[in-house]
């Protein structure tokens, strides 16, 4: 059984449909439970699956989320979950050009937190979790951020070229796993 935690509904988005089990704290027409992503009320180990797209750098507390998530994890199960990426180069930018006074500032954007690739790993950590994989994504259409000559380019440091990073989370279990990443 599969859950998404902060499923969303914006119009179009069939990520707002993937789960058996859908929830957000609004009510939209993906949701099929209403419930905060802090507290989860599930009985332990119930999910095989746990999905959370763009959601817990808007939550007070990220680390109790991801808890709750191990708490009604499968043992075998696993975690996807997508975050923005903090070191995307148009981010950079505009703190360099001083368009933003501080490096997380992003007009009109609720985020209460970010993190690099390293620190989410840090965090999911402490949680109860090993990152198995990483991917670099950008989702949004091509045409919106034409680059020109500097696409290829900077497709090749995927770490500053994508807008966002989806981990894979296993729970920790006694033996290390390598992390793989992939653009």
């Amino acid at each position: 059984m599969m859950l998404n935690v902060g499923c969303g509904g914006k119009i179009g988005d069939k990520a707002c449909y993937f789960g058996d089990v859908r929830t957000d704290v609004r009510r939209f027409p993906s949701v099929t439970i209403l419930m905060d992503a802090h507290k989860l009320a599930f009985k332990g180990s119930v999910f095989d699956k746990i999905v959370c797209f763009e959601v817990l750098e808007h939550l007070d507390s990220p680390i109790s989320a991801l808890k709750g998530f191990k708490r009604i994890l499968k043992d075998e199960g696993e975690v996807i979950v997508s975050v923005p990426n903090l070191w995307y180069w148009r981010r950079i930018l505009r703190f360099l050009m001083k368009k933003q006074k501080v490096f997380m500032e992003v007009a009109g954007i609720d985020h209460k937190q970010g993190w690099d690739v390293f620190e989410f790993s840090n965090l999911v950590q402490q949680a109860g979790f090993r990152v198995t994989h990483v991917k670099w994504l950008d989702w949004y259409p091509k045409a919106k951020h034409k680059l020109g000559i500097l696409e290829p380019l900077l497709r090749l440091i995927p770490q500053i070229c994508f807008y966002h990073i989806m981990f894979r989370l296993k729970p920790l279990s006694p033996s290390k796993s390598s992390l793989t990443y992939s653009d």
